[in-house]
């Protein structure tokens, strides 16, 4: 009887054999669809690039791009590894801010996604005043909008978003509590007919040409606009803009209305009247988390809450 014994080596799993460097290479050449182009923004020849990929459909024992002169395309098997990196990109991103995230936690970090307009509401003033309780604390402020925070948070990117309320519904998995309340006001031009009046009702409006808030930056804008609906009418919207301080010089010079956070009257724009609302439209500030509880983060937005409830008197 002969024996024959495998001189092979044991095959290494996948995982093994497969590197993060391959699957990158990979997920560049699908998305320009082009070697050449995926090498320069690689900042790589085309020579290493296309060894990579070689190697990786051998590993596989798949083709994953059809080739020709000038393109290429992927191969059933390559659109299946292209949907398969965007996940393992995602989860690693996400992975990789979580520990980042606890080493924040750890010492005593924080990154605070935020719209510009809530330091009207008096943040800046809350914010000092936090900073003044908790010295060691490292706060990171950035600028984000509404969507982008929650993608942050999800991603652990950041620690805490602060939005309006209408950008706190249907925001599971993400955790929202409301920190200052406030009401919308109308805003509109000092020699408008109903700039003297101390209370506006939606009904009123019904005629007005309105500038607002890009829908995509704010869900505010849709808010306002269900209120109108449910008062029996469609809100004429003239101009939509990006940034709050455009929103107000624009019905300062184009005599349109909007609807607007109470605290958009602190910044007192020339030629700009606010009248209160009588329809309760809410925009409070609230504070967006990827978790229900944490005791760093809960202390600190419970400060900051009272904070914005009881702002200090500015020292001369």
């Amino acid at each position: 009887m002969i024996i024959q014994h495998n001189q092979n080596p044991i095959m290494l799993p996948l995982s093994q054999r497969i590197t993060l460097k391959m699957l990158r290479y990979f997920y560049q050449v699908a998305q320009c669809q082009q070697f050449s182009q995926a090498a320069e923004q690689l900042n790589i020849t085309k020579s290493p690039l296309s060894a990579q990929i070689k190697e990786l459909e051998q590993a596989l024992g798949v083709v994953l791009f059809e080739r020709d002169t000038r393109n290429v395309r992927l191969t059933t098997a390559g659109k299946q590894l292209n949907q398969e990196c965007e996940r393992i990109f995602d989860v690693l991103e996400t992975s990789l801010n979580r520990v980042a995230q606890s080493a924040r936690e750890e010492q005593a970090t924080l990154n605070l996604g935020l719209m510009s307009s809530i330091f009207w509401a008096g943040f800046g003033d809350a914010l000092h005043q936090l900073q003044q309780t908790h010295p060691t604390l490292t706060l990171n402020l950035l600028e984000l909008s509404p969507e982008k925070q929650k993608q942050a948070l999800l991603q652990h990117h950041i620690d805490i978003g602060l939005v309006r309320y209408a950008d706190t519904t249907q925001i599971a998995p993400l955790h929202a509590r409301s920190l200052y309340q406030e009401k919308m006001v109308v805003a509109l031009p000092t020699q408008h007919a109903l700039a003297a009046r101390k209370q506006l009702s939606l009904q009123e409006l019904r005629d007005a040409e309105f500038v607002m808030l890009r829908q995509e930056n704010s869900a505010s804008t849709a808010l306002i606009r269900q209120h109108c609906q449910q008062a029996g009418f469609e809100m004429t919207i003239l101009q939509e803009v990006v940034e709050p301080n455009t929103l107000l010089a624009v019905i300062s010079t184009r005599g349109l209305l909007s609807i607007v956070p109470a605290s958009y009257a602190n910044l007192a724009w020339p030629h700009v009247r606010f009248v209160a609302l009588k329809e309760t439209i809410r925009a409070d500030i609230c504070a967006l988390s990827a978790t229900a509880s944490h005791p760093l983060t809960d202390a600190l937005l419970n400060q900051l809450s009272q904070a914005l409830l009881n702002p200090q008197t500015s020292e001369p």
